[in-house]
């Protein structure tokens, strides 16, 4: 499953930075994100993640999450990040998910 993602974190002096990229994959622990600018190695950072909803209407789910990079990754198309993250519906505030990966 391939959904939309912007993420942000703090850098020295309070400078903060911005990215946009795709999720790989996306579990209950975490996620890695399909990006060509994102934060360091054991950065923390905030993440959102836009979902379609799978079930009723037609809607977009935003997860909100919080947690730290712990991979990077620089290689051909696929570089990106993957992060520890604890992911919260934005609107709900429950924990999402069930341990099971999306792909």
């Amino acid at each position: 499953m391939s959904a939309l993602v912007s993420f942000w974190w703090e850098r020295a002096h309070a400078v903060l930075e911005e990215g946009q990229g795709t999720t790989r994959d996306i579990s209950w622990q975490g996620v890695f994100v399909v990006a060509t600018f994102f934060p360091p190695v054991r950065m923390r950072l905030e993440i959102e993640v836009y979902l379609a909803a799978a079930r009723g209407p037609p809607r977009v789910v935003q997860l909100h999450g919080e947690g730290k990079v712990v991979r990077a990754s620089r290689e051909g198309s696929e570089s990106g990040f993957a992060a520890e993250v604890v992911f919260r519906e934005s609107s709900g505030g429950s924990f999402v998910g069930t341990g099971d990966v999306i792909q």
